[in-house]
């Protein structure tokens, strides 16, 4: 499973960011073992989002993070889109 954090840093442009199966995301996500962010506007959280998603827009994480985020220690899967 994919799930831990990626070191990253602003020196390396190539870095990779891993990938999280959909099966692998909903077991997590039934296991509580993940905390799910959707990173587009309210606007876009309100009209689509998948079920369990914390709402973060990119504009307001540096800001918001340590704020909305329940266990600091889990691992974060974050998207920007609706289930499709």
């Amino acid at each position: 499973m994919m799930l831990d954090r990626p070191q990253v840093s602003s020196a390396s442009p190539t870095t990779t960011v891993p990938t999280v199966s959909r099966e692998e995301l909903i077991g997590s996500l039934r296991g509580g073992r993940v905390t799910l962010v959707d990173v587009l506007s309210p606007e876009s959280f309100a009209a689509m989002h998948i079920p369990g998603a914390i709402n973060l827009p990119i504009a307001t994480v540096a800001r918001r993070a340590l704020e909305v985020l329940p266990d600091r220690r889990a691992p974060i899967v974050i998207y920007c889109g609706g289930p499709s």
